[in-house]
């Protein structure tokens, strides 16, 4: 399984992101299932309200729909306990810690992600996690 980070979503679905050419290619090139969180739904309906678009629940809902993911129903008590041991090791984000340890809890393979911060711990997240981050076809880590 592929666990697609919110930014990558976000630059397929949106035409005038910067990424959006890098973010078509990505998953043009990406073979197997496609998941994400329920954090990745609600990532996407505060990013759409923040926005100001209207009926951010269901540009959120098709915007998966469109990427081809399946949201994956995890327990969320156990994803924080992971992010909580994660965040000495890896000094990301919350949000970053709570998306690499959803991605673990449903054993996904692959995390495909355009956040530099967490390129950048590519090998830490692999030995931590057993997860190979990829960043496009021409960033894999």
């Amino acid at each position: 399984m592929i666990y697609l980070d919110t930014n990558v979503i976000i630059s397929y679905v949106d035409e005038l992101d910067s990424k959006h050419p890098d973010a078509l290619e990505l998953l043009s090139l990406l073979e197997g299932e496609k998941v994400a969180s329920k954090l990745t739904l609600l990532e996407l309906v505060s990013v759409f309200s923040r926005a100001g678009l209207d009926d951010p629940v269901a540009l959120a809902l098709y915007s998966i729909e469109e990427v081809g993911v399946r949201i994956e129903d995890i327990d969320f008590n156990i994803v924080v306990s992971k992010a909580v041991r994660l965040a000495q090791d890896l000094k990301l984000k919350t949000l970053d810690l709570l998306h690499l340890a959803a991605c673990a809890e449903m054993r996904s393979e692959i995390f495909a992600t355009f956040d530099e911060a967490i390129l950048k711990r590519a090998e830490d997240i692999r030995r931590l996690l057993g997860v190979r981050v990829i960043g496009g076809p021409w960033r894999t880590r």
